[in-house]
Parts: structure tokens; C-alpha cells; sequence
């Protein structure tokens, strides 16, 4: 009974958005930020065929991400972890009233003017 509980729980705490880690599954590719879509208590995500494919701990490993309200391209930078001409995506942190783009390391960087330069897209 207890393991039912905390299996309710953790499906409770999906994000609305997740950076899929490892998939088995070759119509979900692992590397993409994936929108969660919920149904009757049911998590899903859409894979590259458009259908619908149920979200699970077996299959996928993921880290919840916030969410995606830009993309940008990169003009100029004066970090070398993010690169002139690549185009990232801005994420809205709102618990710290904040937004950040992830390097090439996976790292936030604060969506600053004065730490690079960029276009919207």
C-alpha cells in the first residue's frame, strides 16, 4: 500500500515541462524538452509521430524544467559556454522571478543583456 502511495505521489510532481535524460524508446528521442500533457491522471508526452505516448519511470528518465516562454539567437556572448549563432531556448523561472537560457554544459545563465547579445525568433 505504502509503495502505491509514493508511486500517486511522484506522478503528482511532474512538470509541465521535462528534459527527457534516456529513453527506450526511438520515437522519443532523449535531449528535447518535452511539453507533459495530463489525462484522467495520466501523464503523456507527444512523440516525433505525434501521438501520444504515457510517460513513465521505466521507459524515460527526465528532470522537470520550467517553463519555455522565447527563443533566441545568439549574437555575441562573452562567455564561451554559449555560442554566437545558436539559437536557445528561455526559460521563465517564476519561483525566483527570474529567466535563464542553459549553456552547452547545462548550466543557467541569467537571460542578460549584459552577458550576451541576442535576437528573438
Amino acid at each position: 500500500m505504502a509503495a502505491a502511495t509514493a508511486s500517486k505521489q511522484t506522478k503528482q510532481v511532474i512538470s509541465e515541462n521535462i528534459f527527457l535524460l534516456s529513453s527506450n524508446d526511438a520515437n522519443v528521442p532523449s535531449g528535447k524538452v518535452y511539453k507533459v500533457l495530463n489525462r484522467k491522471d495520466m501523464w503523456f508526452i507527444i512523440n516525433k509521430n505525434g501521438q501520444r505516448v504515457q510517460l513513465d519511470e521505466v521507459n524515460w528518465k527526465w528532470e522537470p524544467r520550467d517553463e519555455v516562454v522565447l527563443l533566441v539567437k545568439v549574437l555575441s556572448s562573452v562567455l564561451q559556454s554559449i555560442e554566437a549563432g545558436e539559437v536557445y531556448r528561455v526559460y521563465d523561472d517564476a519561483k525566483h522571478d527570474e529567466r535563464y537560457i542553459l549553456d552547452k554544459h547545462n548550466e543557467k545563465v541569467l537571460f542578460d543583456k549584459n552577458i550576451f547579445k541576442w535576437e528573438v525568433i
